[in-house]
């Protein structure tokens, strides 16, 4: 096999004629679409040229920046790869699954918004840094078909480090949400020796699993909305991992619950907040430019943390996972933030 066909994996059955042949069935019959708000992201269903194509699944649309980063990648080594991101609902991943892997040139790509924890049934191995957490967020094929891999908790501590070094150990590090994002987010972060985690979420038991997986490296409890605002006051960080402040919700912040009553709520979050110490920072997870929960902590007086450091920080050792390519971290990190910026 020559380099250019070792490098593109060579020609699978079918690719040539028409290797988005079953990504245009599964949008004609509404089982996904492609999204709208991420940069880069359109795809040409009519492109014989692509040899791989790499899907990242949503369930609503937000300016995720993967397919950017990696598209810009793609062009500067002149790649005939194309990321996308697509949305679809959780509740059907299996069947999206099967559809995806009727295309000949689909290769993988990533778990988003809803996906994360749902999606593992649906592969055919999970990578340690998946298994461990239950959560996967970067799909990568292999020999052995579709195999699950975690970055975001690393992408997440490598971002938060390098914006505010020492800003975990011994630190009390409040946790909003117990979603897909958080298990691995928490479970990176009790290894930076906190002084402890807690979560807080609707669900008290939903968050104990993931307090139970981090105990064995730090203290970890979980409790309930109606504890936020008490243990805010003596945390010296904060991460919100929930969707408050995201579309559609983007009239919330994570410091209340959420009643839908938007006043109450904002009141309720100003309460939380007014008792965080002002040394605290405040960290997101949302790509959205300024999300409700850091701009009320912003106008406190806090120090905050967008969530694109975590997508940019995550993107590269995720990238060299779905594709294979031996580029140093510094070179790739370059020209994807250079992508989305």
């Amino acid at each position: 096999m020559g380099f250019f066909s070792a490098l593109f994996g060579g020609r699978r059955k079918g690719a040539s004629r028409e290797p988005l042949a079953a990504i245009r069935g599964m949008i004609d019959s509404g089982l996904i679409r492609i999204a709208a708000q991420p940069r880069n992201n359109a795809l040409d269903l009519k492109d014989r040229k692509i040899k791989r194509l790499y899907v990242f699944l949503i369930d609503h649309d937000y300016p995720g920046g993967s397919a950017a980063m990696h598209n810009a990648v793609f062009a500067k080594f002149r790649l005939p790869y194309r990321s996308c991101f697509m949305i679809g609902d959780p509740a059907k991943v299996a069947d999206i699954m099967t559809g995806l892997r009727g295309c000949a040139i689909y290769s993988g790509g990533g778990a988003g918004s809803g996906f994360k924890d749902k999606i593992a049934a649906s592969l055919d191995g999970l990578a340690p840094s998946a298994a461990a957490i239950g959560s996967v967020n970067v799909i990568a094929r292999d020999a052995g078909g579709f195999v699950g891999h975690n970055t975001d908790g690393v992408g997440f501590v490598a971002g938060l480090l390098n914006e505010y070094p020492n800003c975990v150990a011994g630190k009390k590090v409040v946790i909003l949400g117990a979603g897909g994002t958080a298990l691995p987010i928490a479970y990176e972060l009790a290894k930076q020796r906190p002084g402890e985690i807690v979560i807080v979420n609707r669900t008290v038991a939903k968050g104990q699993v993931i307090a139970d997986l981090v105990s064995p490296m730090t203290g970890a409890r979980a409790v309930g909305e109606d504890a936020l605002g008490e243990e805010l006051a003596t945390a010296g960080l904060v991460v919100n991992t929930s969707n408050k402040g995201a579309q559609p919700n983007e009239k919330f912040s994570a410091f209340a619950a959420m009643t839908g009553d938007v006043e109450a709520d904002l009141a309720q979050s100003k309460a939380n907040l007014a008792r965080l110490p002002k040394r605290a920072i405040v960290a997101d997870i949302l790509l959205e430019d300024m999300p409700l929960t850091l701009k009320l902590a912003r106008q406190a007086g806090h120090r905050t943390h967008s969530g694109r450091h975590m997508n940019l920080f995550q993107a590269a050792p995720a990238f060299k996972i779905l594709t294979g390519l031996d580029k140093p971290d510094r070179a790739l990190l370059k020209i994807m933030r250079k992508a989305v910026r």
